[in-house]
């Protein structure tokens, strides 16, 4: 990841994976037979699941969701390590197909708390649930990734209010209710 991070693809070489690892070439070919095991090794150590508690209420689990991408997407060297990821995934299938998997991984956390929130009548059942795991996720990785700016406390909070906006839940609103006070369908 660090070499990832510090010079992208064209700085990843083996010869220099093995000098930063302090092993030889050999060593790393013994247990990765390419650079795309390598590659897909590092995919499996570097994608991590939102982790959020189930606590009964869309706000709070938005708010640990949002606290969790936080964290992860201000770690030193995301940026580049999702960028170089996503250069390589775009020109190899199995790649691709590893952050695909990766997506889905932090999507199923959102999935879990919008169907929760369902379940709890906080938000109509006809939302197509693929569209708005997109919508949370995308303004977040846009930020990280493509624009590689810090997630700070305040651009967190400005997304919460604008989900929640989004979503009919403005300041104020209960959960399930529309601007009449009736639940939407």
């Amino acid at each position: 990841m660090r070499l990832l991070a510090e010079g992208g693809l064209t700085a990843f070489t083996t010869d220099r994976l093995a000098s930063m690892a302090r092993v030889s070439k050999s060593s790393i070919y013994r247990r990765w037979p390419d650079k795309k095991s390598v590659f897909l090794a590092l995919m499996h150590q570097w994608s991590q699941r939102a982790e959020v508690d189930e606590s009964g209420d869309l706000r709070a689990e938005l708010a640990q969701w949002y606290a969790d991408r936080q964290r992860a997407y201000n770690q030193p060297g995301f940026r580049e390590v999702a960028a170089s990821l996503l250069e390589l995934g775009a020109h190899d299938q199995e790649i691709g197909e590893a952050m695909a998997a990766y997506r889905r991984s932090s999507w199923n956390t959102m999935r879990g708390i919008l169907t929760r929130a369902v379940e709890r009548g906080e938000l109509p059942g006809a939302i197509d649930l693929e569209h708005l795991e997109q919508f949370f996720l995308g303004p977040i990785y846009f930020r990280a990734v493509l624009e590689g700016q810090e997630i700070d406390d305040a651009t967190i909070a400005d997304f919460q209010r604008l989900s929640l906006a989004a979503l009919g839940l403005g300041a104020g609103r209960q959960p399930g209710a529309s601007a009449s006070g009736v639940v939407p369908c």
